[in-house]
């Protein structure tokens, strides 16, 4: 293929050095085969649209309004990466180990001796549940449906439940885009306690009532293309190169 890779992070460094590798060039100028935008949000310089023809493949992550307008209005071929099932599958095991990565290095306790909460039971949920017990940890898993409680096992809560064992957490995990810890949730967290936000925004926590309260807070968003940057570039050309494939 004939590659563009927008962007500078260290995801994409990883992405340009793995598709010389396999075989595919990244030449500085079109025609190309695929334009790759950074992840997980991704947007476009005014300069490479201007570049972009119509029917150009285009793979992008979470995008807003005014780019989805863009893309429509030039025609391009939206490649979304985040919809193919087996990129996300491996890009929450990613983003689960990362986790409980920033975990480690920002909490001063061992996470194996920690109470903690993980809020939504989807992809990334389940892996970092899975992480957090295989280090000994004591996990609580928050979820809507009633199935996702079931299935991840004993101490999990409803959100409306969640108010009721903040107290005794000591490390919450949210991964739900939607607010869940309001300020009248957050003044029940102890302030001993790290809260770690994985969603995209809206986020799931009132970041400024955390701020505010004094609360120690991480947002991780992107963490594959940070903590583990060359196994998100070989997930994503994978992704690439099965995309490109069934077009």
């Amino acid at each position: 293929m004939k590659l563009y890779i927008a962007g500078d992070g260290p995801r994409e460094k990883e992405l340009r050095s793995l598709c010389v590798r396999r075989g595919h060039t990244l030449p500085d100028h079109g025609p190309w085969d695929m334009v790759a935008l950074p992840l997980p949000r991704s947007s476009i310089a005014e300069e490479l649209a201007d570049q972009l023809p119509p029917g150009q493949k285009v793979a992008c992550g979470i995008t807003d309004a005014c780019f989805d307008r863009l893309a429509a209005r030039r025609g391009w071929r939206l490649m979304r990466v985040l919809q193919d099932e087996r990129y996300s599958l491996e890009n929450a095991a990613l983003t689960a180990e990362g986790a409980v990565s920033a975990a480690m290095n920002a909490c001063p306790f061992a996470l194996g001796r920690s109470r903690c909460l993980v809020i939504g039971y989807g992809r990334i949920g389940k892996r970092l549940a899975f992480l957090l017990r295989a280090l000994g940890a004591s996990v609580k898993v928050a979820a809507r449906r009633a199935e996702s409680r079931q299935e991840a096992g004993p101490g999990s809560v409803s959100i409306v439940e969640i108010p009721s064992v903040l107290p005794e957490t000591d490390l919450i995990f949210n991964t739900v885009p939607a607010m869940i810890l309001d300020r009248k949730a957050l003044l029940l967290v102890s302030p001993s306690a790290c809260l770690m936000e994985l969603a995209s925004k809206p986020y799931g926590m009132d970041l400024d009532a955390a701020k505010e309260l004094g609360l120690r807070v991480l947002v991780e968003g992107g963490l594959p293309g940070r903590y583990c940057p060359k196994s998100a570039a070989m997930a994503l050309l994978d992704c690439l190169e099965r995309m490109n494939r069934h077009e």
